[in-house]
């Protein structure tokens, strides 16, 4: 049987099964044919601050997100780091996991009382889409047919969907930044008035589907709160936002500066 391995760079989640003096050995979702211990993390790559006691960074039985560095898939060897992944990409994936474990439990709810494997409908799902998840989302906003005509019985199909549509809300993500900006012009005030105006004029136009709200702390501080589908998306806004306000000001005396919160 032709195992299926990680790509090199992938963010996986793995389960920590057994802690040695060099690392830990995790179980990989998605990857649990690899085996109980497929994953390993060297001790250098658990954290960004010197790992003193391994039990202080891991755990047996906790869950982490690490990003695949290497895979030797001839000797089954599979090495990850935790350190590596940025918080906004643990939260990310913590994410994806939870709406796909989501929207496996639909899954498995729909073909419990028909003659249908749960495993065949996730594999059909798998087979048209990213995942399992965005298989249920596209089916809850679209129809019956959608899940029918890639190949899933129409009873199935049709819970599928009725769960969908009662158990699934779109996706959305929060983004949270601190801007500051300075302008040290006359009329600074009304400079600054112009460019939010003219940026939330931009975003309504570009952004359909994401929110944006900008709120006063204290000049020259504003909270910046992004609500997007998807944290690409999100991160994508919260760059644009501070290309704009530097090519804004870029005419005047003035000062930008942004930080994620």
């Amino acid at each position: 049987m032709e195992l299926n391995f990680p790509r090199v760079g992938e963010l996986v989640i793995g389960t920590c099964t057994k802690l040695t003096p060099h690392g830990a050995y995790f179980e990989i979702f998605d990857y649990e044919k690899l085996g109980s211990e497929a994953g390993f993390v060297h001790i250098s790559e658990l954290s960004r601050t010197w790992v003193r006691n391994i039990r202080s960074h891991i755990r047996e039985g906790q869950r982490a997100v690490s990003k695949i560095l290497r895979v030797d898939t001839a000797r089954g060897e599979i090495d990850m780091s935790i350190r590596r992944v940025s918080e906004p990409q643990r939260r990310m994936k913590l994410n994806e996991f939870k709406q796909e474990n989501r929207a496996r439990g639909i899954v498995a709810v729909a073909c419990e009382n028909v003659d249908i494997s749960a495993e065949s409908v996730e594999e059909t799902l798998l087979g048209n889409f990213n995942s399992i998840y965005e298989g249920l989302i596209k089916a809850r906003e679209g129809e019956v047919a959608l899940l029918t005509e890639i190949g899933i019985p129409e009873v199935a199909a049709k819970k599928i969907h009725q769960l969908a549509v009662k158990e699934l809300q779109p996706p959305t993500v929060q983004l949270a930044g601190l801007v500051t900006i300075t302008c040290y012009e006359s009329n600074g005030v009304e400079i600054l008035k112009e460019f939010f105006k003219t940026y939330n004029k931009s975003f309504n136009k570009k952004h359909k589907g994401s929110k944006i709200n900008i709120q006063i702390i204290s000049p020259p501080e504003y909270r910046c709160m992004i609500e997007s589908g998807d944290w690409k998306t999100a991160e994508g806004i919260w760059k644009e936002i501070q290309e704009e306000s530097n090519q804004f000001f870029s005419p005047y005396d003035a000062e930008c500066s942004f930080e994620r919160q």
